[in-house]
């Protein structure tokens, strides 16, 4: 990262913030146990991961699970927003999450073409950019940029961290039109009403998720979408009157039994939570089941999706 994007980082976003994700990135990144909420990382053990992908290799299912990563699903979501204003009534919104682009090669491109046959007004993307949480990142800047090519976005592209990602990516990323929100809040307006978008760093591993900095200049009638990585801090969420809430991290399991019940998911939350629609008290949200992979670039009994939200006026009201 250049000498001048830190120092913008720094003044963005406060000295303590940017010193602690750089400070963790270096001493954690490829630790089983990290300071955030989630508990273990088994996408951290290389070894683990190498032992599963060879066990699935003799078992004669590796091409299969490998052609099932690119097998994606289109969801089309309705989701009623009270006090949703009127002129955002039928606002569609791209979600995108777990994208892991650098695993295979050609995600960008691929998962692109797929978005480029959608109508949608705005786009989200959910963290986790990369596939392994430490080492080489060059390869997703080449990525992205195939897949920017692809995305047209009326109101904007933002995207947060996930526990794969880096503070580096944030200049490389904007460069390239994506708003990245590091604990930060936009106003997305439309014919003089607003609604605002919320984005938190990472709380599975880094752990530097803050909500009061990311809330603190909303009003508190104001209509809040939140983007989290991982559906781990919904009591907050709901606390700070999150109305609508996107995130990722489960992949659905990645790889489930038959009927799609995962055998693991890397997430410290209830079940409710793990994969699709879902409400918490009057909060709703989506836990997008991902756009990659990780870990082991294969799916079984859990495709890989790409979500289109569209938002709706509450008619009750």
């Amino acid at each position: 990262m250049e000498k001048s994007d830190l120092e913008s980082l720094v003044r963005r976003c406060g000295e303590r913030y940017v010193s602690r994700r750089l400070q963790i990135q270096v001493k954690h990144s490829a630790d089983v146990l990290g300071p955030g909420v989630g508990s273990f990382h088994l996408e951290n053990v290389e070894w683990c991961l190498a032992i599963f992908g060879g066990v699935v290799k003799l078992l004669g299912g590796w091409n299969q699970g490998t052609s099932n990563t690119k097998d994606h699903r289109i969801i089309i979501s309705r989701v009623k927003i009270r006090g949703l204003p009127k002129s955002f009534h039928g606002l569609k919104v791209l979600h995108l999450s777990d994208l892991h682009l650098d695993a295979p090669g050609g995600m960008g491109d691929h998962i692109g073409t797929f978005c480029e046959t959608l109508k949608y007004d705005m786009a989200v993307l959910t963290g986790d950019f990369r596939f392994h949480t430490h080492g080489s990142y060059y390869a997703v800047f080449r990525e992205i940029e195939c897949l920017m090519k692809h995305l047209s976005c009326r109101y904007g592209c933002y995207g947060i961290l996930g526990n794969h990602d880096f503070l580096e990516f944030v200049p490389r990323f904007e460069a390239q039109g994506i708003r990245m929100l590091l604990n930060e809040a936009t106003l997305i307006e439309k014919d003089g009403a607003g609604i605002w978008l919320v984005g938190l760093d990472d709380a599975h591993f880094y752990g530097v998720h803050d909500y009061a900095k990311a809330f603190s200049n909303i009003p508190e009638e104001a209509v809040k979408i939140l983007l989290i990585h991982s559906p781990e801090t919904l009591e907050d969420a709901h606390g700070y009157g999150s109305d609508f809430v996107m995130c990722g991290h489960t992949h659905g399991g990645q790889v489930c039994l038959p009927g799609g019940r995962p055998i693991w998911v890397n997430t410290k939350c209830p079940r409710t939570y793990w994969g699709g629609a879902w409400t918490y008290g009057e909060m709703q949200g989506y836990t997008s089941k991902g756009a990659g992979s990780s870990g082991v670039p294969i799916r079984f009994n859990c495709r890989p999706e790409i979500v289109v939200h569209h938002l709706e006026c509450n008619c009750a009201e």
